[in-house]
Parts: C-alpha cells; sequence; structure tokens
C-alpha cells in the first residue's frame, strides 16, 4: 500500500478529508471487513498517484531539498507562541517538490528573465525559478513576514542561483504598486500570497503592466483547499472564488485551471496565446 501521512489533519483535498471520515465510521459500527478494505483500497489509490508523480519526475537540487527538510521541521508553533512569526506557518504552505518542478518548466519554456513572486514564504518556489533562469535573470520575491527573511536568506545563498533573488520586505500590493512606477515587467508572475487580496493583485498587474508582453501569471491555491467549489469548508474562500470568476470573465485572458497539488491557474492575455487571423 502508499504510504499515506502519520497526521490526518487538514489534507489540501476535501474528498480524502471525508474518506477518512467515511474510514473512522465504518471502524466504529464495525462494518464488514470487505467495505472497509474497499475504503481503504480507494484512498491507496489516491497516494499512490501523487507519490508515482513525484518518482517519475526529476529529483529537486540538493538545495531546494534542503530547504524542504527544514520547513518541514523547523518549529512554526513554537516560534509563533514567543510572537517571532506574524502568524502560525504551516509547512503545507510550502509549494514543494512537483509544483516547484512545474514552475522550472514554465521558467525554461517561456525564456524567462524576471520572475515576480507574491508570497515567499521559506523560499522554494523562489529558488525553483531562480535555477531555472539565465545566468543574468531575477526573481523578486514579496513577503509580508519578516521572520523569513534571513532564513531565506541563508539557505538561498548556499546554491549558485540564490544571487538572483531579491527579497520586498512589506504588504504585497504596496510592493507591486512601486515595482509599477518603476516601470517593471516580468515574464512570470506567481500568486502565492494572501489569496483574499488576488483580485486587487491581479487588478495591478493587468492594469499597469507589470505582465511583460507574452508573459504568464501562475495562481497558486486555485482550489483553496476545495472551499471555491465546497458548499462548506474549513476556510473563507471567497476571496479565492470571486477571483477565479472575475478573471474568467475577464475579455483580455484566456486561462486554464489544472489539478496540481491545491490547484494551480495560468493565465495570459489573448494576443500572446493566438496568432491574429490573415487580412482578408
Amino acid at each position: 500500500m502508499a504510504q499515506q501521512p502519520a497526521s490526518r489533519g487538514r489534507h489540501r483535498d476535501p474528498m480524502v478529508e471525508k474518506l477518512w471520515e467515511l474510514q473512522e465510521k465504518l471502524k466504529s459500527i464495525g462494518a464488514a471487513d470487505e467495505i472497509q478494505k474497499t475504503l481503504d483500497d480507494a484512498l491507496d489509490l489516491f497516494f499512490k498517484r501523487e507519490h508515482y508523480c513525484e518518482d517519475h519526475t526529476s529529483p529537486a537540487s540538493p538545495e531546494l531539498q534542503e530547504i524542504s527538510h527544514m520547513t518541514l521541521t523547523h518549529p512554526w508553533d513554537d516560534l509563533h507562541a514567543q510572537g517571532k512569526t506574524l502568524w502560525n506557518l504551516k509547512p503545507t504552505m510550502m509549494s514543494g517538490f512537483l509544483e516547484g518542478k512545474f514552475l522550472q518548466f514554465l521558467v525554461s519554456m517561456s525564456n524567462a528573465k524576471r520572475v515576480l513572486e507574491l508570497g515567499m514564504y521559506t523560499g522554494y518556489s523562489a529558488l525553483a525559478c531562480a535555477e531555472a533562469l539565465p545566468d543574468d535573470g531575477e526573481v523578486i520575491t514579496c513577503e509580508f513576514d519578516p521572520y523569513l527573511e534571513n532564513i531565506v536568506k541563508e539557505s538561498t545563498s548556499k546554491s549558485v542561483h540564490g544571487r538572483k533573488i531579491s527579497i520586498r520586505i512589506g504588504p504585497a500590493l504596496d510592493t507591486i504598486n512601486k515595482l509599477a512606477n518603476e516601470n517593471q515587467r516580468f515574464d512570470i508572475i506567481f500568486l502565492d500570497a494572501n489569496s483574499n487580496q488576488y483580485c486587487e493583485y491581479y487588478q495591478v498587474i493587468m492594469d499597469r503592466d507589470l505582465l511583460a508582453p507574452r508573459g504568464t501569471i501562475v495562481v497558486d491555491n486555485a482550489f483553496l483547499h476545495g472551499n471555491v467549489y465546497c458548499e462548506t469548508g474549513h476556510m473563507n474562500g471567497e476571496g479565492m472564488k470571486t477571483f477565479n470568476e472575475n478573471v474568467s470573465r475577464d475579455a483580455r485572458v484566456t486561462t486554464v485551471l489544472v489539478p496540481i497539488r491545491d490547484g494551480v491557474r495560468l493565465i495570459r492575455r489573448k494576443e500572446d496565446m493566438f496568432a491574429k487571423p490573415p487580412a482578408k
């Protein structure tokens, strides 16, 4: 059987949570072994698929693996209790291996030179993008929590690509408006910050031309743990739901939402995707 998580807290896929809930109910009522085994097998298939994808994806660099290990073992609860972090940060906030590799492919395929990231956390996705950039490429990553700056500087400095990363501490909306005032443009813009402000980020990006010609916006957590399509959820999904609806109605862009981890949405201008019809 595929290894399932040792701790059954929140899972990003509400279907898994429901199956876990059903699993416990079947055990509590003493359901037939055959029924319980069928459910166990269904859960096993879910995690087998995830592990299969990981097993057949090229490995992350040693530096990215080190960031992942640090993120998973860091004493986040203690730090928040001591008032050293603004929020009780969780390892699940990290983009992680598969999504990091997906980002690298996007950066490489688009021949990007400049990447803007909103939501740095422990720097996994920032370094993943930096690794795929040319030698003169740059990642500007924005983070609100000052505690994370030194952690990311230390971990990314161990990589030859760390010098491509520039950290901006402060509210992301303020930072992107400053970047727009400086007439800066980016080939890839990765949204992985406060989902309740995604609509505001998107408006600045599109209306103030932060996205370079032929650029791509990459949106993380587009499912928001299922809260955008579930009637009830454990998080407030209204911000992400409104954002998804607004993007779908925006006549300027074309978009696709793919079920990678917690949902990844890609957005591009229509003129950058489709050739103009020949003149008659």
